[in-house]
């Protein structure tokens, strides 16, 4: 209708008309573009918000299953440092020197009560694990990646706590495959995974055993390792979660 017009009017040589249709018609597009650009931009602010609510949600989820696995990881210390402190009369070096030669203060477990001694071979064999929960990351990632996410710092702790969770994981297959070993040496013995006896009885036994006292040090060795892994991703999911938190309160107002 509007180029109509415009044919019309240079017909008629209306200058004034034709300038004014002109303007009408180029106010117009650039209001539909700029229309335009804000709906998308609305959209995308909307779907960020609603990836970083779901990657909120996955972190929660992550910091409770870190606590639980720290837990179980203490009980296995422990339960390793009463053993070996029974058949060796010594339970732990003070550091703890890591495969990337980083070290740190050996952690200790908190003691084994009398009740609980019968069950130290679930103690020792004992490794809890996650892969994370990764529903509003990978989320995220397929619905076209990272550049969704303004906030660069926000952005970039993103890429390190799912990087590092997958070092964690790393870390599970080695204590996994450690325990399998460790747990054929303990069937040479008549030793079960995590059969209860009584304690005094297996404390003989890896007494006499050099091979399956080895695996209990270089397993506690390992825990601390874990531990120590789990804890500082914990952390990292605490200030992460604590960051998208505050950015997403700061977009509500």
């Amino acid at each position: 209708m509007i180029l109509r017009r415009i044919a019309h009017h240079l017909k008629q040589q209306q200058w004034t008309a034709v300038l004014i249709e002109l303007v009408i018609l180029i106010l117009g597009v650039f209001l539909g573009f700029q229309v335009t650009d804000w709906a998308n931009e609305r959209a995308n602010r909307s779907a960020e918000v609603r990836h970083l609510e779901e990657i909120a949600e996955d972190l929660r989820a992550d910091a409770e299953a870190f606590e639980r696995i720290s837990a179980a990881a203490e009980m296995r210390i422990s339960g390793i440092d009463y053993v070996l402190g029974e058949t060796r009369g010594v339970t732990r070096p003070s550091r703890v020197v890591t495969p990337t030669g980083e070290s740190f203060d050996m952690p200790a477990g908190p003691p084994v009560a009398a009740a609980d001694r019968t069950t130290l071979l679930g103690r020792v064999n004992l490794v809890r694990s996650t892969t994370g929960n990764r529903t509003g990351f990978e989320a995220l990632l397929g619905a076209g990646g990272m550049q969704k996410i303004r906030d660069r710092q926000i952005s970039r702790q993103l890429q390190v706590y799912y990087a590092q969770l997958d070092e964690l994981t790393a870390i599970t297959v080695i204590l996994r495959q450690l325990r399998a070993e460790g747990v054929a040496t303990g069937h040479t013995l008549g030793l079960s995974a995590f059969g209860e006896m009584d304690p005094d009885k297996l404390t003989a036994i890896v007494r006499g055993s050099p091979a399956y006292s080895a695996y209990l040090r270089t397993s506690r060795e390992w825990a601390a390792v874990y531990l120590s892994a789990v804890n500082e991703q914990r952390q990292r999911a605490l200030k992460l979660l604590a960051d998208i938190e505050a950015y997403l309160g700061k977009r509500a107002r």
